[in-house]
């Protein structure tokens, strides 16, 4: 411990002030901070006075006792340092004060060096000890500042938390023994650090066992999840690396220490693009407090912000961007328009009366969006499908593939799908099994489809699950997938089963309970309790396929080869099959984008069909589209939004849609006038079907043979 710190925690004495003299100096230190001061004088905080917080994060709370806190900041211009703030275990009345005190040292001039020894320690509350003189903090101040003017203020220092956490786990100071949570932005972030710790002999536990560190990110299983509550045996700290998961999802009641690297990744959606994005950005100030308050929560407890309080004060925003901002905006829609007090009104003149209302653009886009579906009118009114989908609590492309499920009589696997895509996937990737863990997805694979995977995994553990729990639980941990995620997916299909039969597109009278108690052991009830006729195509895996054509339409990539490349044998020249790399997928609008890595699609190599549906475009390190299925051009002409059309080019008759962005040729002038009529009588049917639920396809002549030669046409093209 160098010499800074041993002062910082060595204080004398030092005498109170009165109200008027605290209230001069206050006023004085104010004028200080304004222009650009970096030291602030002794202050002591008169009790049960709430301070107007100048340049210094402001924690503390009501005591009899006096808080004494010396700080030493960087001037208003600076950015970035590192910040405690003491917090009791009280849940009584709170009141923020003023803190800090620095710990010093100078990092070295390249790029990777340690910052072993800059950062901040609180004095302790109602200390009778005394804070440095600015005069004994000189050469302190001076490094401190000149450490800071270097630092990258859009990165996190990662030397400089582990050289806290060095701090932490070494107890040279008189804070009580306890965990560590570390709140960094994402996956990547949290790996960094999780192996540079790893690298350290404090934390890798080679020689004694002084350590036990955990990541936590929501791709983690629950068994990788539930590790971060167990407490660690005497002696040990144990340290969280976590994402914002932690900040309101997790309480873990042992952590004492709390690291806030200041940054988080917040989901952000482009209307224009249809496009979310995960965007790094700063926390705001109630994120940050929010973060403080995990610290100490049955025990006093410190945390670190890795930033100024000027930072706090005057870059950081009050609260994060309201979330109707920055969501799509297609499920609000329905339900507004569903209301008869806003039936017949217009959309636009609804939203601007909130009292943050969203973008227009992002209205805009996402009227233009149910349109596309078919759920909405050019003047605003909800069609059949509208009507229904509004009636169902999730998103509307999910909500579809429900509908045609029961429309097609291949229910159960569209529930399976669509409870997984309103839940999460089902998969996991342990920390350190990753490559395996692919390995076994890719084996469910399916049609170069990751929504046929996830049904293929589902059905084999209801299978396992049939010869006991136990056996559900093995197939799941060989297989990597979530035990608890699958039940939570048979209990909303359990859920979702009960609405279609509220709105009366399968069997009436079923309830999730009573679905429940149809179940056999090892399945989830859904296939007992809503008969053979609603699922007589769940094995039609292209029709499948279809339906997801159906729901996910426009969400639609085009896949690209490379220029052919040929390779010499002896039967002469062969054309060689490009690497999965070397593809190009295309959206209409956006250019090019790429298959997620965690995909069953990303290392494909060739595509029996040129097009793939995706249920969401992600932009991360680069646009990623999630969730993606091969389709064949027949489900597109038949299920895809907009107007078919029909020409002769170059001796063929080709079938176009989406302004000709999808064109296939038709064998003959007679297939192709078939599809475009097949197409017609099925909108018409649909049509009849949404308005009338009840209307039974299989006794309807004209629905039962329109439905039949669909199925046909799809399953043998």
């Amino acid at each position: 411990m160098t010499t800074a710190i041993k002062s910082a925690l060595s204080l004398n004495p030092t005498p109170l002030l009165s109200r008027p003299q605290w209230r001069k100096r206050r006023e004085k230190e104010e004028r200080r901070v304004k222009e650009g001061a970096g030291i602030y004088e002794r202050v002591i905080d008169p009790p049960q006075m709430e301070i107007t917080p100048g340049s210094g994060v402001w924690l503390g709370q009501h005591s009899h006792k006096h808080g004494l806190f010396k700080p030493i900041v960087p001037p208003p211009s600076t950015s970035s340092s590192l910040i405690p703030s003491r917090i009791k275990a009280s849940r009584r009345s709170f009141f923020w004060r003023k803190c800090l005190v620095l710990k010093d040292a100078a990092p070295s001039s390249s790029s990777s060096a340690r910052c072993s020894e800059s950062f901040y320690t609180p004095c302790g509350e109602g200390s009778t000890q005394k804070c440095l003189s600015a005069a004994e903090t000189d050469d302190t101040k001076k490094s401190v500042l000149k450490n800071i003017a270097a630092m990258d203020l859009d990165k996190i220092n990662m030397d400089l938390v582990e050289s806290l956490l060095e701090w932490i786990v070494d107890g040279n100071h008189n804070y009580p023994q306890g965990a560590v949570l570390v709140f960094l932005p994402g996956l990547a972030e949290i790996k960094t650090l999780y192996e540079q710790l790893k690298s350290n002999r404090m934390f890798n536990n080679r020689g004694k066992s002084r350590c036990e560190v955990y990541p936590l990110h929501s791709t983690l299983s629950n068994e990788e999840q539930q590790a971060v509550f167990r407490r660690p045996p005497e002696g040990v700290t144990k340290i969280i690396i976590s994402t914002n998961i932690a900040e309101t999802s997790v309480t873990i009641d042992d952590v004492v220490y709390v690291i806030d690297s200041g940054k988080m990744k917040e989901k952000r959606y482009d209307a224009t693009k249809s496009m979310e994005s995960l965007e790094d950005s700063w926390v705001s100030r109630a994120n940050a407090l929010q973060r403080k308050g995990r610290a100490g929560r049955v025990a006093s407890g410190v945390c670190f912000h890795l930033f100024t309080s000027h930072c706090f004060q005057h870059q950081l925003a009050e609260q994060q961007l309201p979330e109707i901002q920055r969501v799509p905006l297609e499920q609000l829609c329905l339900r507004i328009k569903i209301l008869d007090l806003f039936a017949d009104r217009m959309l636009e003149s609804v939203f601007t009366r909130l009292i943050e209302p969203p973008a227009m653009e992002s209205l805009d886009a996402a009227k233009q969006r149910l349109r596309d579906l078919g759920a909405l009118t050019d003047d605003e009114k909800l069609t059949p499908l509208g009507y229904h989908l509004a009636c169902l609590p999730v998103d509307v492309r999910i909500g579809k593939l429900m509908l045609f499920g029961a429309i097609f009589r291949c229910l159960d696997p569209a529930l399976t799908i669509a409870a997984s895509l309103a839940f999460k996937s089902p998969f996991v990737s342990p920390w350190d099994k990753r490559e395996e863990a692919n390995e076994k997805k890719v084996a469910f694979t399916v049609a170069s489809s990751d929504h046929l995977a996830l049904v293929q995994a589902y059905k084999g553990w209801c299978c396992a699950a049939k010869n006991g729990h136990q056996a559900g639980f093995l197939y799941c941990r060989e297989n990597f997938l979530s035990s608890r995620g699958l039940q939570e997916i048979a209990s909303l299909k359990r859920q979702f089963a009960e609405l279609l039969s509220d709105i009366g597109f399968i069997k009436e009278g079923l309830r999730a309970r009573t679905i429940e108690r149809m179940s056999s052991k090892g399945t989830d009830g859904v296939l007992e309790a809503t008969g053979h006729e609603a699922n007589l195509n769940s094995d039609n895996i292209k029709l499948m396929s279809a339906m997801l054509c159906a729901a996910l339409y426009p969400n639609v990539v085009q896949v690209r080869s490379p220029q052919g490349s040929y390779k010499m044998t002896s039967k002469g020249a062969m054309m060689m099959q490009p690497k999965a790399h070397e593809l190009r997928f295309m959206t209409k609008n956006d250019g090019a984008v790429h298959i997620h890595p965690s995909s069953v699609n990303y290392a494909v190599r060739h595509y029996n069909s040129p097009y793939l549906v995706y249920h969401e475009k992600v932009k991360t390190s680069r646009v990623f589209i999630r969730d993606c299925s091969m389709v064949s051009v027949y489900p597109l002409v038949l299920f895809g939004g907009g107007q078919v059309h029909m020409e002769l080019h170059k001796g063929e008759f080709v079938i176009s849609l989406d302004d000709g962005w999808i064109r296939f040729a038709a064998s003959s002038h007679q297939v192709a006038e078939l599809v475009k009529e097949l197409r017609w009588e099925l909108d018409q049917l649909l049509e009849d079907k949404i308005r009338s639920p009840s209307m039974d396809l299989c006794t309807c002549p004209r629905g039962s043979r329109i439905i039949g030669m669909i199925v046909q046409l799809v399953t043998t093209q």
